[in-house]
């Protein structure tokens, strides 16, 4: 019994594992990089008024709602109306995935969440891909080769750097 015991736990950390999210490949099932058509079409799919705007001298990014400055985003933003999103067992308002309006590739998601999930998407993220290369009071930022993540006080955004080009 105890033999048994100890299979189905193996069994269980191992699919656990295989399960975990890589942030370098994609965000849950989703992977960076696929067409945006084959990903979020559907009649539970709509359409994000807001864009992504990446402002260079602070080298971080920013939600606009102006539609002047909407339209100069490299991005659409679609989400799943249906979703019951979360992060790594950290409960979210709403997940919107990033597609380049050029490409129509897959390359970045915003995660809107509320203050007190901050202190845990910071710890999950660090357990993803380490320490972080910038922390403010107000935002935290892991500035890799291949990805970019922030997360400020509503929104977590990932950046695939490979799928995108800003």
């Amino acid at each position: 019994m105890k033999r048994f015991l100890c299979a189905c736990l193996l069994a269980l950390a191992a699919a656990t594992s295989a399960l975990a999210m890589d942030l370098h490949q994609g965000f849950g099932k989703y992977p960076f990089g696929k067409s945006c058509k084959e990903l979020f079409e559907g009649p539970s799919f709509g359409i994000e008024r807001a864009r992504p705007i990446w402002d260079r001298q602070l080298q971080m990014f920013g939600l606009a709602y102006d539609p002047e400055v909407v339209a100069k985003s490299p991005f659409v933003l679609y989400y799943d109306k249906d979703e019951k999103p979360e992060f790594q067992g950290v409960p979210l308002g709403r997940i919107y995935y990033g597609c380049d309006k050029d490409s129509g590739r897959f390359s970045l998601v915003v995660l809107a969440h509320d203050l007190i999930s901050v202190r845990q998407l910071v710890q999950q993220t660090t357990a993803l891909l380490g320490e972080p290369t910038n922390t403010t009071m107000i935002q935290t930022i892991w500035a890799l080769p291949n990805l970019y993540v922030q997360i400020d006080q509503v929104f977590m955004i990932i950046y695939d750097r490979r799928a995108g080009k800003i």
